[in-house]
């Protein structure tokens, strides 16, 4: 056995040691949402295992995660993360405190954040086809750091995802470039970057988590109107009384939409379909 044989093997014992992971076993990738998984699992394929540390139904707002997930947390070798997520606010530094090695990217490295009506800046940058290249380059970056055997691979995979992506953007571009009402409303305010991209307009009825007074909430409802806005997106997590009241008072249709979706092309396109039907 050569130095250099000894010296890799010595490496993934102390890693194993680390993870709790027998040598051999494949790389772990752990992700904040179910968006961010499918870029990862895209590019990894089948040489590493990706886990949702929020899990699909939750909300990155206010999930704690379980003592399990904690336990298993041991056995990442790599946690990318949204970046500015309530979820990571909260917990990045007791994520990092009980798995001390954990390498720990910002997926959204490189993205301008933009700020929404209240003045904070919109964490769902993974709503915008134009984010969503950067966050996968950002990915196969971060995979190659741990695994650069296969890089070639990543990059065959990450060409690949990025030809999704690309689609997915001409896609709506061309379904929306002769859509004349171009303002949606929407409860939490997941879309700013998906209506940056592509001339819309945005009206939330939450601002910064907290419930809209009755005087803004009848003033969204009198701008809708000026607008002649007729449709409004909601989350399952965030349904309430103020969808209904908005909806009554300016007769917009409302739509479930999930931008939590793992499915990210396939949510993309339905919110294009239902802003071309207004």
């Amino acid at each position: 056995m050569n130095r250099n044989t000894i010296t890799l093997t010595i490496a993934a014992l102390i890693l194993a040691a680390c993870t709790g992971r027998k040598p051999g076993d494949k790389p772990v990738v752990t992700v904040t949402i179910e968006p961010l998984r499918y870029f990862a699992e895209q590019i990894a394929g089948d040489r590493m295992t990706v886990v949702t540390m929020v899990p699909k139904g939750s909300s990155p707002e206010t999930y704690e995660p379980t003592a399990q997930q904690m336990v298993d947390l041991a056995n990442s070798d790599i946690y990318i993360k949204v970046g500015n997520l309530g979820f990571e606010h909260t917990w990045m530094k007791r994520l990092k405190a009980n798995a001390p090695h954990l390498i720990i990217i910002d997926s959204s490295e490189g993205i301008r954040p933009l700020p929404t009506a209240g003045g904070g800046s919109d964490p769902h940058t993974w709503t915008s086809p134009a984010n969503a290249m950067r966050i996968a380059r950002n990915i196969y970056r971060s995979l190659v750091m741990i695994d650069g055997k296969d890089s070639l691979y990543f990059k065959a995979n990450l060409d690949s995802l990025c030809g999704v992506i690309a689609r997915t953007d001409a896609t709506i571009a061309a379904r929306l470039d002769s859509v004349s009402r171009r303002s949606f409303i929407i409860y939490h305010p997941a879309l700013t970057y998906f209506a940056r991209d592509y001339g819309l307009l945005q009206l939330a009825i939450e601002e910064e988590g907290r419930e809209p007074s009755a005087a803004s909430l009848q003033e969204l409802i009198d701008r809708a109107n000026g607008e002649g806005t007729r449709l409004m997106f909601m989350q399952r997590e965030f349904a309430n009384r103020n969808t209904e009241t908005v909806s009554r008072g300016t007769g917009a249709r409302i739509v479930e939409i999930n931008p939590l979706s793992y499915d990210w092309e396939r949510e993309m396109l339905k919110i294009t379909d239902e802003l071309c039907r207004q």
